[in-house]
């Protein structure tokens, strides 16, 4: 038990160490919430890594790995300075961790952790990974769960446990602490009164995760809770990097991005879709947008490369031709990236961005739907039966539909195409997802069913934020510059 609760808790430090870097731009108790968010995603890539390279993965490289990782933080923050705190800040610090250990401690001691056959799968193939490397049988599971969570969950066999039963209680209360703190951030930047930008963001945070099927996903070891925490993470980093003109909000955004990319397998083809409503903006400096930007997508061409190379036939998510359609979007991806700066693409594609691609996502549909028209049928029936009365959500998505046609009367938002063409294209992709696998079903375990933990956090932002500008007359957008270079 304690040795579960003391790595889970150097994966925070050692992602607040890393957070830490960016304390002059932003604020302090963002980066003692996310710590866990950096650590994980940091022990994820490492691992993958070393299994890639056909290395040793065992406790002694990844503590290798982990020490150059300090060394070179440690230097930056030398450079820069970073490494000093005032009071404030070492007391949010040591609140949030002190907060966080407890959790730990107390989800370790008390295992109320919730398992399915999926569940077993994804423990079982982290498990094989720490004795077999990437052997036939676990690229096969890789190609069909996502490889985030094996990694993490491989760490059980380092520690001498049967898995990591503590890790998931503990990424459902970094959440909550997640969405609060941001949500407070966000509005702040609404112009609202300090009162009612507290208010609301408490008031939306024990709605949201008063929520049945998301507290239950906070004990459920599976991918839909740490999918939506970085998803979440990264639009809202996206959002306040564009108001607040900082590029460190960037940074957090691309890293959330490609955690949530590395959850699913299905996941970049999502993160792409809010990617590019961000470029969209053209408010990002070109040499910002492709140091941001080019790293992540040549990490996963490179990751889907070596899917590609090593699945075989594959398996019901991902086979070679479904592969070669997330690498196509990845590299078409890259391409217009690089071409972005171009005149004819900032005047007659850039603008239009948005409308182009729900254009596109509704032409892919109506394909689908035209060759299997049944199928399809079933697959929207059975999404909307289960949001409305069959996937534990109770009266949830009757009240988020009541709210949202209200806020359709109210103020538009600062880049509100974020949200207001994101959040259409990723249901989109949901159910364009269905075409190429069994209909989806009844219950709360069907995968769509699953998914809209994914995108219900961004929705709850998104109507807090048109509840509150409602309130606010100030133009926050007046006389501001891009981001800077």
């Amino acid at each position: 038990m304690i040795n579960q609760v003391l790595f889970l808790f150097g994966l925070y430090v050692l992602g607040v160490y890393f957070g830490l870097l960016f304390k002059r731009d932003l604020p302090v108790t963002v980066i003692a919430v996310t710590g866990f968010l950096w650590g994980a995603l940091f022990w994820v890539l490492g691992g993958m890594c070393l299994l890639i390279a056909a290395i040793a993965y065992t406790p002694a490289s990844m503590s290798i790995y982990l020490g150059i990782l300090v060394s070179v933080f440690s230097i930056i923050h030398a450079r820069r300075k970073t490494w000093r705190l005032s009071l404030r800040e070492i007391f949010w610090l040591l609140t949030i961790a002190t907060f966080f250990l407890l959790v730990l401690i107390a989800a370790s001691y008390f295992n109320l952790s919730t398992t399915s056959p999926d569940s077993i799968v994804l423990i079982s193939t982290g498990r094989r990974m720490a004795y077999e490397g990437l052997s036939d049988t676990v690229m096969k599971e890789l190609s069909l769960r996502g490889v985030y969570m094996p990694v993490l969950q491989s760490a059980s066999s380092f520690l001498g446990d049967g898995y990591l039963y503590a890790a998931q209680p503990g990424i459902g209360v970094t959440f909550t602490l997640v969405f609060f703190f941001l949500s407070h951030r966000i509005i702040g930047q609404l112009g609202s009164k300090k009162r009612l930008n507290l208010i609301s963001s408490i008031l939306t945070s024990l709605a949201l995760f008063s929520t049945y099927f998301i507290v239950f996903q906070f004990f459920y070891i599976n991918t839909n809770t740490i999918s939506a925490l970085y998803l979440f993470v990264a639009v809202s980093a996206f959002w306040l990097g564009l108001i607040e003109d900082k590029r460190s909000w960037l940074v957090f955004g691309m890293l959330a991005l490609l955690g949530f990319s590395l959850a699913r397998t299905e996941a970049p083809l999502f993160a792409l879709v809010f990617l590019l409503l961000v470029v969209g903006v053209d408010r990002i400096p070109y040499r910002v947008r492709l140091r941001a930007t080019l790293p992540y997508a040549i990490l996963l061409i490179l990751w889907y490369l070596y899917l590609l190379w090593r699945m075989g036939d594959g398996t019901q998510i991902l086979n070679p031709e479904r592969t070669l359609v997330i690498l196509v979007a990845l590299v078409g991806f890259g391409f217009f990236i690089l071409i972005s700066e171009g005149r004819w693409i900032k005047g007659k594609i850039l603008p239009y961005l948005p409308w182009i691609m729900i254009g596109a996502l509704l032409l892919i549909l109506l394909s689908m739907v035209l060759l299997k028209p049944g199928h399809m049928k079933d697959s929207v029936y059975y999404i909307f039966m289960n949001m409305l009365g069959f996937g534990w959500w109770g009266i949830t998505w009757l009240v988020i539909s009541i709210l949202y046609m209200i806020s359709l009367k109210g103020p538009s938002l600062p880049y509100e195409g974020i949200f207001s063409y994101g959040i259409p294209s990723f249901f989109s992709l949901v159910v364009a997802l269905s075409f190429f696998r069994v209909p989806y079903r009844l219950g709360w375990g069907d995968s769509a069913n699953r998914m809209m933990v994914h995108i219900l956090p961004i929705i709850a932002l998104y109507l807090m934020m048109k509840a509150v500008k409602a309130s606010s007359g100030r133009d926050i957008l007046k006389n501001r510059p891009s981001i800077d270079s």
